[in-house]
């Protein structure tokens, strides 16, 4: 030791360090999530961001540690990085905000390429320059910190270890508090403080090195030739691990979200544990209890363990619904605990493990590399852009490569893969003494041959439910965007179809999934819609599709599908959607819903938009931007209906939604249809004649999924705009900045919400005799409304486990309308009768 050395970072650059990795990771999370809604929540864009951000990192890295290195330890400069980087969170947030929007309403008219190229351009340039200032922070400090040889590696450790620390609350906090209750702009405004902060602590209170430390000469340093060198190991070592947990990390996400319930807070909660493995791992290697002492053996022993880790990872996620997820299941009795412990543990077991090994491997290659302290902030920059330049390639290669051609198992076998080829490639550039052990070679043969014979082995990742059910598997595909499963269950002489992307159940060919869907195609023609244009978001198995192309006035279906393979599983329920894709009218467009709206200039008589439930990954499509966006797009004249949930949400914010609907479109109708709602917007009042009605249901085909009887489908209608209107005034509308639906309350997970819900929406319709006029019959209508409630009123006894309730209510409605022919067809379809 130097007489100037000492083994503590004192607590202010501790607090420093902390709080850098935390606003990180505030700034990250935020701009990922205000790209997503303006480049749309696709692999192929959130990819993209990621591996910008880390590049921007990487080169921002290696710039300012090549910088510093030439100055005198400066916290002057630490100070300014963290002001720029503060203000431009706020820069970003308002360019990402507004200027995104403004550039495609600007370039509407343009081809989509090169709107789209320029949109990109706009964006990644902002998230590189942002990323590149924030690259500079860890050699800067590494610079002031690290006073002597005997520092680099217990101080890099440290620092790192604090850093990811930092980082780990940063996600945790952002993801289940400051984005859900603070809202979007204040938690930026809360990073760019914190950011502002640090540039006044460093800059006042950040301690430096003694002058005649500092001053010591660089071509001295220069001078101190290793016994070997191994900086070209170090960078291969550390480019492998960014490569390898980052390609991991999307190919974790993506079989973990067929297994678990997909929403914000799961998959915030499994980044955070990916950074968290880091700091373990650092903080490891910072303790100093290394058993092997030669680095070769040891760069040999990392490589080993990240692609041993990766397998037995593989190994646990191919057989979780039986080892883990059933049994948790039945110990966590909460959803509180089932939507967070148990991917806690998921990801101890499989995740933190990998994530650890690539923690410990950054500032080994960090000490590795530096022969002098000196050097420590360019040597800590040029291991940065390695890692990153890793974590650049890997997510590329994991999400557009590896799971469209191999799938999400072999994927990881294929990383496995690649790391024991880089440590062939490494042991050829070790020094002279290090290179022949055969004892490695032959465990790296031995693990290949291993890697390609299993390789060839059957490896499906089925939802949990395929598992419980035993359901045969009709469909199986894993494309880019998400896993594509259709399976079929036998009950008795019928069978149930159903189908999945990753976890998330798009429509099965239950009774009542049909009618809504199919209410959400048809409402708008009986009420009088002359539409020649529509378009769909979201085609699921085709039903809505189909229900639109049925009416013959329309010349043109366009359709916004995330996961355009869905159009191959729509064969299996050609009996529900007349074989929808053959219909020359319909083009199918690969995209997200709201990026599809924000880009094009195309307007439509029709919008119809059945998107997954609002707290399984779809929230951004139940706000006022989005509905906005709807308005923007449709004719005068025109109409827009969405699918709305009743299971799965409180009451507040089911009448939030609705609220939220009805606050865009203020000429808002609202149908029940069994356990599930429909919004219907229009540009003009809805103001229906019961005549005409009558005789645009009468001109419609027979349905044997949907009975059309004039009086029953009129009865459905639960609020007109007056009923909207005198809704409790606590209910809050739903905004992209404050969204309670993608950062929910875990309550909306008790199952009693949907019967709840129904009830509360049963007792307190209103409007039919506002929204209808000309009824020829007000006491036939008067009947059909009353049967509707006694049949709503026995659902709710269903779904709380009274059967006979909905028998005896059944039973009642027929009596007093007895023209009603689905009442006999639900009591056929739930007691055989």
């Amino acid at each position: 030791m130097t007489k100037h050395s000492y083994h503590k970072i004192s607590l202010i650059p501790q607090i420093v360090v902390f709080f850098a990795g935390f606003s990180f990771l505030v700034f990250e999370i935020s701009w990922n999530r205000i790209l997503s809604l303006y480049l749309g929540s696709t692999v192929f864009a959130s990819t993209l961001v990621l591996a910008t951000f880390m590049g921007g990192l990487g080169f921002g890295g290696m710039f300012w540690g090549r910088y510093i290195n030439r100055l005198k330890p400066n916290k002057h400069l630490l100070a300014a990085l963290f002001g720029i980087i503060g203000l431009l969170g706020v820069v970003n947030y308002l360019l990402f905000s507004f200027g995104l929007p403004g550039l495609y309403e600007t370039m509407a008219g343009t081809g989509v390429v090169l709107r789209e190229s320029i949109v990109y351009l706009v964006a990644f340039v902002m998230l590189i320059v942002s990323a590149f200032f924030m690259g500079g922070i860890l050699p800067t400090i590494a610079k002031i910190l690290i006073r002597g040889n005997d520092q680099i590696k217990h101080h890099m450790g440290h620092i790192y270890g604090l850093e990811t620390l930092g980082s780990t609350l940063g996600g945790l906090i952002t993801g289940f508090i400051f984005l859900g209750q603070l809202g979007q702009l204040e938690t930026v405004a809360a990073g760019t403080f914190v950011m502002l902060m640090l540039a006044f602590v460093a800059w006042r209170f950040m301690p430096l090195p003694a002058v005649d430390e500092a001053s010591v000469p660089d071509r001295e340093a220069k001078k101190k030739k290793p016994a070997a060198d191994w900086r070209r190991p170090a960078l291969m070592l550390t480019f492998m691990c960014g490569l390898a947990v980052i390609a991991l990390q999307v190919i974790w996400v993506r079989m973990l979200k067929v297994y678990l319930t997909n929403t914000s807070y799961t998959f915030s909660l499994i980044a955070s544990l990916v950074i968290a493995g880091l700091f373990a791992g650092s903080w490891y290697y910072k303790s100093g209890r290394n058993k092997v002492a030669a680095p070769g053996k040891r760069i040999s022993l990392l490589y080993i363990l990240l692609a041993a880790l990766s397998v037995f990872g593989l190994i646990v996620l191919l057989n979780l619904p039986e080892a883990m997820l059933f049994p948790l299941h039945d110990v966590f009795n909460t959803h509180f605990t089932r939507l967070l412990i148990i991917p806690v543990v998921v990801s101890i077991i499989v995740i933190l493990p990998v994530a650890a090994v690539s923690g410990y491997a950054f500032p080994f290659a960090v000490d590795l590399y530096t022969q002098s302290y000196q050097n420590v902030g360019r040597n800590v920059g040029r291991i940065m852009l390695a890692n990153a330049l890793g974590s650049f390639v890997g997510p590329l290669i994991a999400a557009f490569l590896f799971i469209p051609l191999a799938g999400t198992g072999r994927s990881i076998l294929l990383v496995a893969i690649l790391l024991f080829l880089a440590l062939v490639f490494t042991l050829r550039h070790l020094p002279e003494s290090d290179r022949k052990n055969p004892r490695i070679m032959a465990l790296v043969s031995i693990a290949l041959l291993f890697l390609v014979t299993i390789s060839g082995l059957h490896m499906r990742i089925l939802p949990p439910s395929f598992h419980l059910e035993d359901k045969k598997v009709l469909h199986y595909n894993e494309a880019v965007q998400g896993t594509l499963v259709v399976g079929e269950m036998s009950e008795g002489n019928n069978s149930v179809k159903s189908t999945y992307v990753n976890n998330a159940s798009v429509i099965g060919s239950s009774y009542d999934a049909i009618k809504a869907v199919k209410m959400v195609g048809h409402m708008p023609f009986f009420a009088g819609l002359q539409a020649k244009k529509a378009l769909i978001v979201g085609f699921g198995i085709g039903v809505t599709t189909s229900a639109i192309a049925s009416h013959d006035e329309i010349e043109q279906i366009d359709c916004v599908e995330l996961v355009p393979g869905l159009k191959k599983a729509a064969k299996y329920y050609s009996a529900l959607n007349n074989n929808i894709v053959n219909d020359p009218r319909l083009t199918i467009h690969g995209d997200d819903g709201r990026h599809f709206l924000q880009s094009t200039s195309e307007t439509y008589d029709l919008i119809s938009s059945d998107p997954t439930h609002p707290v399984l990954g779809s929230g951004n499509l139940y706000t006022t931007a989005y509905f906005e966006l709807y308005k923007k797009h449709l004719n005068p004249g025109g109409m827009v209906t969405q699918y709305l949930p009743l299971h799965k949400l409180n009451r507040d914010d089911l009448l939030g939604l609705i609220k939220t609907f009805h606050h865009v479109f203020p000429h808002t109708v609202v149908w029940l249809g069994h356990y599930h709602a429909v919004l219907m917007g229009s540009t003009d009042p809805v103001k229906i004649d019961f005549e005409k009605w009558s005789s645009r249901i009468a001109d419609f085909p027979k349905d044997p999924y949907f009975y059309a009887n004039p009086y029953h489908l009129a009865a459905n209608l639960i609020f007109d705009p007056l009923a909207i209107e005198d809704f409790p005034k606590e209910i809050k509308i739903n905004t992209d900045n404050r969204s309670y639906v993608e950062f929910f309350d875990f309550s909306v997970f008790r199952e009693e919400n949907l019967p709840q819900n129904l009830a509360y929406l049963n007792f307190n319709r209103d409007g039919v005799f506002r929204v209808f006029h000309n009824i020829p019959d007000t006491m036939k209508m008067k009947r059909f409304i009353e049967a509707n409630k006694m049949m709503t009123r026995g659902l709710e006894g269903m779904l709380t486990n009274d059967k006979r309730l909905l028998y005896n209510q059944l039973q009642k409605a027929i009596r007093i309308a007895p023209e009603n022919e689905e009442l006999p067809f639900l009591l056929k379809l739930y007691f055989r009768e």
